[in-house]
């Protein structure tokens, strides 16, 4: 798996240094961490999800979630690469949730304390096209008890929803 996806990769050309040089930075270890995984070697797997736990805790990240949960909350514009923040966050997610149950059980109870911090951010993961959404679990299935879960939590009650009033409709034909 490569970098940053097609599309999701805007960026406005005045915030190109800082912003994209910090999210290439957390691409690599997020990349490290998928390679980890793949390789399958449990002591190379525990230190790259311990590496890519502190990269997605960050103050950047945090930061970067925030606005893009209060964008999405109040209506707001959001930051030119709001998208590209939450996708890695939500990337980074799933892959220290494989990254647990491939051998790194051991970042379990600081994976749920980081998943806590995050919960007031979960309406950033809302920025994402449903497409986007797929694409940054990666086949992952999300948690829909916490905050990169919320996506996926919102379009399944959607989903019974809808099927509420087709059968609604079935039953009034």
């Amino acid at each position: 798996m490569s970098s940053m996806p097609a599309t999701v990769t805007r960026l406005d050309p005045g915030s190109e240094g800082d912003s994209k040089t910090a999210l290439a930075r957390l691409w690599s270890e997020l990349d490290a961490a998928r390679s980890a995984l793949a390789r399958g070697r449990s002591p190379a797997v525990v230190q790259a999800a311990g590496e890519l736990m502190h990269a997605l805790g960050s103050a950047r990240v945090r930061m970067e979630l925030a606005h893009a949960a209060t964008a999405f909350a109040e209506g707001l514009d959001e930051r030119p690469d709001a998208e590209q923040w939450v996708f890695f966050a939500v990337a980074a997610r799933a892959t220290l949730d494989r990254a647990e149950k491939s051998g790194a059980r051991t970042i379990a109870v600081e994976l749920e304390r980081l998943d806590e911090s995050f919960e007031e951010a979960r309406e950033a993961v809302l920025l994402l096209e449903p497409e986007d959404y797929k694409e940054a679990l990666a086949a992952t299935p999300p948690n829909t008890r916490v905050w990169w879960g919320e996506r996926a939590r919102l379009d399944a009650g959607l989903r019974e929803i809808d099927l509420e009033r087709a059968l609604g409709d079935l039953a009034e034909r």
